[in-house]
């Protein structure tokens, strides 16, 4: 089995847990736009792009076909994503006359990445659109631990997730034919149930600015 077929493989049990969590986070009653509102549009966001992942590597990428499509439309989602992210974080930590500025900003936010990404082949950009909001949400859940409004289990799961991205990056190979980019899905396994675990303590009333 080629190392393309395994990343596809990884890349759909990535998807399924993703979306089983994401849907276990919708199930929860909660008020619109509150925490855990855009919480449950993380999840799902995050599930559809390593379905759309798989679908990549799996047709296109093993297939030589053209790539750019399902390339731009995958960083779309997660674009989106990185904004449900922002919003989650702003509605469980920030005051709420601060939460329209934060608003403003993700919307200029995920236009400005859009944009990019159309225009620029580089996964990068996607890097550069989420890390922020990651560190973010990472600070705001550690500095939160004392008042309970931090997790440890967020916590845990963003630095696991930043340390997937690390072995991604350094191009480890020596476990083929899963390469880097299927041993980063299977250590995202374990960063995104912890992901769950902590967000199922975000707010689920909303505070109206």
């Amino acid at each position: 089995m080629t190392a393309v077929a395994v990343t596809s493989i990884t890349n759909f049990i990535l998807a399924g847990e993703v979306l089983f969590l994401a849907g276990r986070t919708a199930s929860v009653p909660k008020d619109r736009f509150s925490a855990a509102w855009f919480w449950a549009g993380v999840m799902l966001l995050l599930g559809m792009g390593a379905m759309i992942g798989g679908i990549d590597h799996g047709f296109f990428e093993a297939s030589n076909q053209p790539r750019y499509g399902i390339q731009r439309f995958n960083w779309i989602v997660l674009g989106a994503m990185t904004f449900c992210l922002l919003m989650a974080t702003s509605r469980q930590f920030f005051p709420p006359g601060f939460q329209c500025a934060v608003l403003v900003v993700g919307i200029i936010q995920f236009v400005a990445d859009t944009a990019l990404v159309l225009l620029v082949d580089s996964f990068l950009d996607v890097i550069l659109d989420y890390a922020p909001v990651m560190i973010l949400l990472l600070a705001m859940n550690f500095a939160g631990l004392k008042s309970r409004r931090g997790s440890w289990a967020m916590v845990a799961g963003i630095l696991i997730l930043f340390a997937a991205s690390g072995v991604q990056a350094s191009g480890m190979d020596r476990f083929s034919p899963l390469d880097h980019n299927g041993l980063y899905h299977a250590i995202c396994m374990i960063g995104t149930l912890l992901l769950y675990l902590g967000g199922r303590q975000l707010r689920t009333k909303s505070l109206e600015p």
